[in-house]
This record gives C-alpha cells, structure tokens and sequence, in this order.
C-alpha cells in the first residue's frame, strides 16, 4: 500500500494533541510516490485521527445513508458550482468555499480523503478546489468504496460529530491549474492543448443540450473515462503515457481540460498532474457551456 510523504507528513505534523502511539504507525507506512492517493490498509489504520476528514462524493445521498466509511461526511459536489455572471456550473466564490469547508470541520491542516464508488468523476473538483486554494493535503482513496467493500473493512450508518472550524484562504489562489475563457483563447494561440473530457458523441455534436453542440475549435477528444480500464481502475502508466503521446499530448507540453462544467476535466486534471506528473495542466471549468453560449467564439462538430 502507497501512501505519499506529503500525506505522512500532513498527519504527523499536524497531530496536535494526537497520541504517541499513532506516530509510529505512520511513520512505518511504506514510501510512495506523491500521488494523492491511499489505501485502504492505511486509512483503516487511522480512521480515529481528528485531522482526518473523509468526504464521502457518491451521486445519491441515500447511498451513504444506507451505508458510509466511519467518520465520512457526505457531500453532494454539485454544490461547489455557482453560476458567475449567468454562466452555470462554475466555481463557488472562494469566500463561500472557505465557509462550507469550515462547516465540514475542515481546517488548513486538515487531511481531507475523498471516495466514491470506485473511481467516478465526482471527487474531482473538490479535490481541485481545494489544490486551488491552496489547501494541498487532500488525497483520494484508490478504488473507492468498492474496494473498501470487497476487504470486508467496517461501515456504518452514524453520522459523525463534527466541530466547526475557520479555514483561512491564503492572500491569491494557486496560479497555473484554472483557465478562464480568455485564458483559452490565449494560451491555444501560443500552442497549448486543449483537450475536451467528454464523451466522444457530445465532442462529435451528436447528443447535447447546449444551444450550440459540438466542440470549442482547435481541441482533441480524450473522454474522461479512457483512463479507466473496464473495472474501473487506473490503467497502467506506461499505457497512459502512450496513449496521450499518440495525441501529442506530452508533459513539454501546456495543457487545457475542460468539459462542460468542470467535474470531468477535473478527473482528468487528477490524472495527468497528479497521476502522471504533468507539470502544466489547467480546468478551464466555464467549459462548453460557458465557451457555446458566446456566439463569437467557434465551435466544430462532426455534422
């Protein structure tokens, strides 16, 4: 089981008030690459910690009121995205973020681990969301709660207890991971990539609710899902790797997600930045139905 030194180190030096025999065990944890994920060995071994908090992201609350790893909270993802200036599905206002968070319990120490099924979309943003405010000690864990299922480790239907607390945002959100429309704009005409997540049928124009279908001019399709293999798991990294170089789409290179309001370009954000270590990755979270909406701008389609 792989479990990065950030988390470790997250944990250890934020243990205020955290028993002594606790630091052991984390510091005989395996050493792991920086990837933001955990297992379900480690997380089962430090579910008492206070400064862990597990958010449970599943689409339907009633999941997680039939069953939920111990301790987790329940967020619906949907509620991260406002509308800004009439554009659906965007980002909270920090300000907003800053307060839901310091709802949860969650500080800026705080260790947050996001789950879903297996390794759906929904954790995404929040977890972007947090990375870009920032708040960099967050992690996923690997597989889900299948996973967590299948290696027979508790469940439970109780609420936890949770105490309120301020998070602070810092003075400028982190620079480099979130495009605005003009940024696509311009960052395309200086030779970055723009990939659109979505399904191959939305990018061809061929389903869609937007009053324009398609795809934003200039980008390449890369479902969010291709990364996945049919049970649900990463593919191998050298076959990710692979398959983007095929698409000229190399770590050299600037690199622009999005879909249609951010949820899956922040799943493939997850994959290329942190799974594969892509150095220049961003969510244009506007996305398509920000970009359609402009009759200025251009769209493609395969009609």
């Amino acid at each position: 089981m792989k479990v990065s030194n950030r988390i470790k180190k997250s944990v250890l030096l934020s243990a205020v008030g955290l028993s002594f025999s606790f630091c052991p065990n984390l510091a005989g944890q395996a050493q792991g690459p920086a990837e933001k994920l955990v297992g379900g060995e480690w997380l089962a071994a430090n579910l008492a910690h206070e400064n862990i908090r597990i958010i449970d992201t599943r689409m339907d609350i009633r999941d997680y009121w039939q069953a939920h790893l111990p301790g987790a909270l329940y967020l619906d993802t949907d509620l991260l995205r406002w509308p800004d200036q009439g554009v659906p599905g965007k980002l909270m206002p920090l300000e907003a973020l800053a307060l839901l968070l310091g709802q949860m319990g969650i500080g800026e120490r705080t260790l947050v681990i996001a789950y879903y099924d297996k390794n759906g979309y929904p954790p995404f943003f929040l977890l972007w969301a947090l990375e870009y405010i920032s708040h960099e000690e967050f992690a996923l864990l690997e597989d889900g709660i299948e996973r967590w299922r299948t290696e027979g480790r508790q469940m439970t239907q109780d609420y936890p207890k949770i105490k309120p607390v301020s998070f602070r945002l810092p003075g400028k959100p982190k620079a480099g991971i979130r495009a605005s429309l003009e940024d696509v704009v311009k960052e395309m005409k200086a030779g970055a990539v723009l990939i659109d997540v979505r399904p191959e049928d939305l990018f061809k124009g061929e389903k869609g609710a937007w009053k324009r279908k398609g795809h934003i001019k200039g980008a390449i399709s890369h479902p969010w899902a291709m990364d996945l293999g049919g049970d649900g798991a990463w593919k191998p990294k050298d076959e990710l790797l692979a398959v983007y170089a095929k698409q000229g789409v190399t770590p050299d290179k600037k690199i622009i997600l999005y879909c249609g309001q951010g949820q899956m370009a922040a799943f493939t954000y997850f994959s290329l930045k942190h799974r594969l270590g892509f150095p220049n990755v961003k969510v244009y979270d506007g996305g398509f139905s920000e970009w359609s909406a402009r009759e200025d701008l251009p769209v493609e389609s395969a009609k």
